[in-house]
């Protein structure tokens, strides 16, 4: 299988047209994930038979999909996704900045080739702009954590700290790019010379050297995490509160698996532990037949 995560912010001003589009064209193709539709552009992942990778990747950019938004890794596993979905939303990636695709289209890129050498120089301050939770699994040497729990709250650590901010060169980075595209104008408004990783850590990963990357990307399906090699990561997603864990979070003695870790062990309801056993329970019995 092959994963294919992309991406473009542009005027799309009719979505249902699009949806229709989408559906005809994947009638006979086996592909499951989701696609998001916007009158802002489109934001998908999708795993899909490697064999399919050209084909999609050329409707992906007759739809408006920049071709350099588009991170293919591969996945030999055999459940990535449950389903096929198309949502229509308001948004691409939640956000409320409230920016027009004017000013998402002024913002500042570093080919994911030149990172390195960019974060390397002194003036250069960068900035995660994921949620805390990714940022612990993994993240760029020397990079700065918000400690955001969803993307909205990165408009309000901007607004704290851009005073601290101006007069630097500021790098940001995200998973594929996305959050960035609308994290970086943002900054730019606050009078900040901000510099997005252009496709973000997963076209990184993709084609240069990842010395300065350490640890697993989370990536938003059944892998939870990817290593420096694109290839499913160790982490394991909590079955009690959906947060990811390293190696280290399972040596917790609160770590049950299947069922808690550190976070939630003693905020589990009677009710959550029962839906746990009783899962756990189902899958005794079917791995056993």
């Amino acid at each position: 299988m092959k994963v294919l995560a992309f991406y473009s912010f542009f005027e799309l001003m009719d979505t249902l047209a699009v949806e229709s589009k989408i559906k005809n064209f994947v009638l006979n193709i086996s592909i499951k994930g989701t696609i998001l539709l916007s009158s802002e552009g489109i934001n998908g992942t999708i795993a899909i038979p490697k064999e399919s990778e050209t084909l999609i990747k050329d409707f992906l950019i007759e739809l408006g999909v920049n071709e350099k938004n588009i991170k293919v890794s591969n996945f030999d596993g055999k459940r990535i996704f449950n389903r096929f979905v198309i949502k229509i939303k308001k948004e691409i990636v939640t956000s409320d900045f409230n920016l027009t695709i004017d000013e998402i289209n002024k913002g500042q890129f570093i080919e994911p080739e030149k990172w390195d050498e960019f974060i390397e120089q002194e003036d250069v301050c960068m900035i995660d702009t994921r949620n805390n939770y990714e940022y612990r699994l993994g993240h760029f040497q020397n990079a700065l954590d918000p400690n955001t729990t969803t993307f909205r709250e990165f408009k309000k650590y901007i607004e704290e700290n851009k005073e601290l901010l101006k007069n630097k060169k500021v790098a940001i980075y995200c998973t594929g790019g996305i959050r960035c595209e609308k994290a970086g104008p943002l900054m730019q408004k606050h009078g900040i010379d901000t510099y997005q990783l252009k496709g973000g850590i997963l076209k990184y990963l993709e084609v240069a050297s990842a010395k300065n990357w350490n640890g697993e990307c989370f990536v938003f399906d059944y892998r939870v995490a990817v290593d420096k090699n694109l290839q499913p990561g160790s982490s394991i997603l909590c079955h009690g509160c959906n947060m990811p864990l390293n190696s280290e979070d399972t040596k917790s003695p609160h770590y049950k698996e299947g069922f808690s870790c550190h976070r939630c062990y003693d905020k589990l309801s009677a009710k959550k532990t029962r839906s746990l056993t009783d899962k756990r329970e189902h899958w005794k019995r079917v791995l056993s037949q």
